[in-house]
C-alpha cells in the first residue's frame, strides 16, 4: 500500500512545482526570455539538454543548428562543422519521447522535464525497497528515507528539471538492488544480472563520471557470482557464468555509444565534452576564416577533460561541498546529519558487503567531485552534484532511525527535517540560478537560498501551474504552505504513527 500511496503523493506534489512554461518553445524563445532566472531553461545544463532534445525530434539529429547553438552558450562545443553540446546525450533521447508527448499539448518543455520527476519517484521506491528487504529496516524507517531525500533536500530542485542526477541516482540505486537480488539466487537472478549490466551501460549515456560511480555495484555484482567454500582441508571455488552471459547488454551498450561518438567526433572513445568549445572559437573568430580548421584542430588538441580532476583540489571541493556558506549540504539539508550517524552504526553494527559498498558508492562521489574543477557545479541550488550521495546517504537515515529509538531522537530528527524542507521548497519553486560565493562578490548578488527567498518574496516562481493559475489570486507563500503541510504530514506519520503502530502490532 505504501508504495502505491506515497508514489502517487509525490506524482501530484511534482506536478505542483515542475518548472516550466505553457507552449512549444523555438530556439527563439531561448535566449532574453526562457534563460532568465527562474525560468525552465535559465542555466546552460538544462538548456543544451532541451536543445539537444529539439533538435533530435524537430531536425532527426544530434547537431545543433547555428539558432540552437547560439541559444544554449556557452556549454556546446564545435566539431567537424557542427554544433554539439558538452553533455552526455543519454538525458536528452529519453525525453525525445516526453517530448513528442506534450507537443501534442502544447506542453513540449513541460513534458520533456517530467523525464527527471519519473526518475526521482522511482528512486523513492528504490530506496524504501533497498531499506526494507535488503537491509530488513522496518518499512517506516524506509519511507521517511525516501521522503527526506524527495522533499528535503536539494535533489527536489533537480526533479522539475532537465538534469541528469535524478537518473544517475536510479541507475545506482536500481543497479544495487538488482545485484542484492542476484545475489539471493532467485528465479528471476538473469534478469537481475541483465539489468545491472544495462543500468551501467545506460548510466555512462547519461553522464560521463558515472562510468565511475557505477564500479562498487558491478564490484558487488562481481563478489556476488562467485563462492569459495572451505571442506575439510579444500577450498572449493565456483564462479556463475551468467555474469558474462548478461554482460552482453553491457557490451551492446557501449558499441552504441562508441558508434555515436564515431560518428559525431572522429574516434569511439572521444567524448563530447573533449571537443574545442564554441566559446574559445568565437573569442578568437575562428569560424568562416581559412585558418579556422588547422587552429581548431589545434585548440582541440589542447584541450583535456580529465585535467579537470586533481586529488590537490580535494581539501577545497570537500569543504565547498559539505559546510560552506554558498554550497555546503549540511547547511542546505542538515537532516543528512542523521545520514552520518547512520553510516557510523551501521559500520558498527551491519558489517555486511551491502554496507560495504554503499559507503564506498558514496565516498566515490564525494571523492571525485571534491576534486573537480567546479565543486560549485556552476550556478546551482545546493551541491546539486551530491545529489546521488544523497540518494545513498537517505538509506543510512533510515539506519539511524532504526538504531536509535529513543522518543527525543525522532524529535530532533523532525525539527532538521523541518528546516531541510522548507529550504528545499524555497528552491524548487523559485531558481537554480545561484552563483558560488566567489562570482557573487563581484555581482553583488546572494550566493545561497537567502538569494531564492528574495525571489519567493516577490512571488517570482519557476512553476508552470503557479505561473499558469495562481499568480494573479495568491501569494507564492499561500501556494507553498498547502504543498509544505502534506510533506510534513508525511513525516509526522512516518516518524511518529507508523512507528507505534509497529510496536501495538509487535505486542
Amino acid at each position: 500500500m505504501a508504495l502505491i500511496i506515497l508514489p502517487l503523493l509525490m506524482i501530484a506534489i511534482y506536478v505542483f512545482t515542475i518548472k516550466g512554461v505553457v507552449g512549444n518553445p523555438v530556439p527563439l524563445d531561448f535566449k532574453n526570455n526562457l534563460d532568465q532566472a527562474a525560468k525552465p531553461l535559465e542555466l546552460s545544463p538544462e538548456r543544451g539538454r532541451f536543445a539537444l532534445t529539439m533538435s533530435i525530434v524537430e531536425n532527426g539529429t544530434f547537431a545543433l543548428s547555428q539558432t540552437l547553438a547560439d541559444a544554449v552558450y556557452p556549454d556546446v562545443g564545435y566539431y567537424g562543422g557542427n554544433f554539439y553540446i558538452f553533455f552526455a546525450p543519454g538525458i536528452s533521447v529519453l525525453a525525445a519521447p516526453l517530448y513528442m508527448l506534450g507537443s501534442k499539448f502544447n506542453l513540449s518543455q513541460v513534458a520533456s522535464f517530467s523525464l527527471s520527476a519519473i526518475f526521482a519517484v522511482l528512486n523513492a521506491v528504490y530506496i524504501y525497497l533497498i531499506s526494507k528487504w535488503v537491509f530488513k529496516l522496518p518499512p517506516w524507517a524506509g519511507l521517511f528515507g525516501s521522503l527526506v531525500f524527495s522533499f528535503g533536500s536539494t535533489a527536489w530542485a533537480y526533479a522539475v528539471t532537465l538534469y541528469q542526477h535524478q537518473a544517475t541516482t536510479f541507475f545506482i540505486l536500481s543497479a544495487f538492488y538488482s545485484a542484492w537480488k542476484y545475489r539471493q539466487k532467485g528465479k528471476w537472478s538473469w534478469l537481475h544480472a541483465v539489468w545491472v549490466w544495462s543500468a551501467a551501460g545506460l548510466a555512462v549515456a547519461i553522464d560521463y563520471p558515472n562510468s565511475l560511480f557505477m564500479i562498487p555495484v558491478l564490484t558487488f555484482f562481481s563478489l556476488s557470482s562467485i563462492n569459495i567454500t572451505k571442506y575439510k582441508q579444500k577450498i572449493n571455488f565456483s564462479f556463475r557464468p551468467l555474469i558474462i552471459i548478461s554482460s552482453l547488454a553491457f557490451v551492446i551498450l557501449m558499441v552504441i555509444h562508441g558508434y555515436y561518438n564515431y560518428v559525431h567526433f572522429g574516434h569511439p572513445m572521444r567524448l563530447s565534452g573533449s571537443i574545442v568549445g564554441y566559446k574559445a572559437i568565437k573569442e578568437k573568430q575562428l569560424l568562416g576564416t581559412q585558418e579556422s580548421k588547422e587552429s581548431i584542430d589545434k585548440l582541440a588538441e589542447n584541450k583535456n577533460p580529465v585535467s579537470y580532476f586533481s586529488e590537490e583540489k580535494f581539501p577545497m571541493g570537500l569543504t565547498i561541498l559539505t559546510v560552506s556558506p554558498d554550497r555546503g549540504i549540511f547547511l542546505y539539508s542538515p537532516i543528512y546529519l542523521v545520514g552520518i550517524l547512520g553510516v557510523i552504526l551501521a559500520i558498527r553494527k551491519n558489517r555486511s558487503l551491502e554496507t560495504s559498498i554503499l559507503v564506498a558508492n558514496i565516498l566515490t562521489i564525494v571523492f571525485l567531485y571534491s576534486s573537480w574543477g567546479d565543486p560549485w557545479g556552476g550556478w546551482a541550488f545546493g551541491p546539486r552534484y551530491l545529489i546521488p550521495a544523497l540518494g545513498i546517504l537517505s538509506i543510512f537515515i533510515a539506519f539511524s532511525l532504526s538504531y536509535v529509538r529513543h522518543f527525543i531522537f525522532r524529535i530532533i530528527t523532525f525539527l532538521l527535517f523541518i528546516y531541510s524542507s522548507a529550504i528545499a521548497i524555497l528552491g524548487v519553486l523559485t531558481t537554480n540560478a545561484v552563483p558560488p560565493r566567489i562570482e557573487a562578490v563581484a555581482l553583488n548578488s546572494g550566493y545561497n537560498f537567502l538569494h531564492n527567498w528574495i525571489f519567493f518574496k516577490d512571488n517570482h516562481s519557476s512553476s508552470v501551474i503557479y505561473n499558469t493559475f495562481f499568480y494573479k489570486k495568491i501569494s507564492l507563500l499561500y501556494y507553498a504552505l498547502p504543498i509544505y503541510s502534506v510533506i510534513l504530514i508525511l513525516a509526522v506519520i512516518f516518524l511518529f504513527i507508523l512507528p507505534r503502530l509497529e510496536k501495538r502490532h509487535g505486542n
